[in-house]
């Protein structure tokens, strides 16, 4: 009996053993699992010994290298020998299908083909690793094995010291269709502002002609004068010089003015330059000037000394300003008010931005409007097709900034746009 008892196991050592088992059974069987779901995700992903680049950065770090971006333009050849040591170990089936493979042991070897298209892409790699950082992700491209160009969301994930392992995760995903898309929507969003600026030319029509008849009419008269002078026996021909100089003057006003318009209608790809956003105010307000002396409005005009440069479309920054103005002007003509006074400033903001005010004397923004008056095809005109503003805010918030609707406490409309400051490349 005592022999029979000392080789009996206690119950909760049967517990655990039993529980061992299980554990065990069950982490066997996870893996299983798990290796299925990898295998069968909707997303490419790669397993990447990095044994052979570890090894390096030990090396250049015992030498005391920080700066690893520097270190590696200036020796471009770790980055090679980096893409033929660093090894793919395994790949799932969406990878495979990715880069139009036949199976995934086509996949398996040195990591150099994933960079093929992108070479740069392989150093931003190594400098994330180098620096310990737990990801690293951008938007590139890759070459299929057919020769395929590819838009991918590149990313990878680095195992961390503490793990003890010398494995990356790398994940790509296809956004050639989402890229196609947005251009799609910008493509549209530039036919909808142009739209809006033929709009716009539409209604200042007068304006314009008003503008161009100016120089003309100068031209012609100069010229009238010169020959009447040729005619004479004593040809003066100081006042002659004086003449032809006043119609070639008049000549690049009426080219100046033309070149504006055709800017302004002219359909062309948004770009981005360092503007002073003082000049931009002072250039649209050559397209209104004839109106606002028409309707005989009092315009002040108040510049910032040191105008914050921003990067942005010149043509589009003029619209917002002229369709701001414009609306003024219209404001003040359909209100029939005694005081006829639009107000513009611009200003630095306390964060470095860009700001520009603009006031009329008109009747304000109704209540009932100030919630929708940036919505497009909303408009309190008889004849407005209710793009004008929408367009600004669109182009305003295109440029990173913002722009707000108010009456001012002293009656009137009230637009403010500020946009942030950039340095151009």
């Amino acid at each position: 009996m005592a022999n029979a008892a000392s080789q009996r196991v206690p119950a909760a050592e049967q517990d655990v053993g039993a529980n061992a088992d299980r554990v065990s059974w069950d982490f066997g069987t996870s893996a299983e699992e798990y290796r299925k779901l990898i295998h069968y995700l909707p997303v490419a992903l790669w397993q990447v010994d990095t044994r052979g680049a570890s090894a390096a950065f030990d090396r250049l770090k015992a030498e005391g290298i920080v700066d690893i971006a520097a270190y590696l333009d200036a020796h471009p050849e770790l980055v090679e020998h980096a893409q033929d040591v660093v090894r793919v170990t395994a790949v799932n089936r969406e990878a495979v299908s990715l880069l139009r493979g036949s199976s995934a042991s086509e996949l398996v070897g040195p990591v150099r083909y994933v960079f093929s298209a992108s070479p740069e892409l392989a150093k931003r790699v190594m400098v994330a690793h180098f620096e310990g950082r737990r990801n690293y992700f951008e938007a590139t491209r890759i070459t299929a094995f057919d020769g395929t160009r590819i838009d991918v969301l590149f990313s990878t994930t680095y195992a961390t010291p503490s793990q003890g392992l010398d494995t990356s995760l790398l994940m790509m995903i296809d956004i050639g269709e989402r890229l196609k898309v947005e251009a799609q929507l910008r493509q549209l969003q530039a036919d909808f502002t142009h739209a809006a600026r033929i709009s716009m030319l539409g209604e200042m029509a007068t304006s314009i002609a008003h503008e161009v008849k100016q120089p003309l009419t100068a031209i012609v008269t100069n010229a009238e004068t010169s020959l009447r002078w040729l005619a004479r026996k004593d040809v003066n021909i100081q006042k002659l010089k004086q003449l032809t100089t006043r119609i070639v003057s008049s000549a690049r006003r009426a080219s100046d003015i033309v070149q504006r318009v055709r800017g302004m209608a002219t359909k062309h790809e948004p770009g981005r330059a360092a503007l002073d956003l003082n000049e931009i105010v002072d250039e649209a307000l050559l397209f209104v000037r004839h109106d606002i002396e028409a309707w005989s409005i009092d315009l002040s005009v108040r510049y910032v000394a040191h105008p914050t440069r921003v990067i942005g479309d010149r043509i589009q920054l003029q619209q917002v300003v002229v369709n701001l103005l414009v609306n003024s002007i219209q404001a003040i003509a359909q209100s029939g008010g005694a005081t006829r006074r639009i107000e513009l400033a611009t200003s630095a903001g306390a964060d470095g931005s860009a700001d520009f005010c603009i006031r009329d004397s008109g009747p304000g923004i109704a209540d009932e409007n100030r919630e929708r008056i940036f919505d497009s095809f909303f408009t309190t005109k008889d004849t407005g097709m209710g793009i004008g503003l929408a367009i600004c805010q669109s182009i305003i918030v295109s440029h990173g900034g913002a722009i707000t609707a108010s009456n001012h406490p002293q009656g009137g409309a009230q637009f403010r746009f500020s946009l942030p400051p950039g340095v151009a490349d």
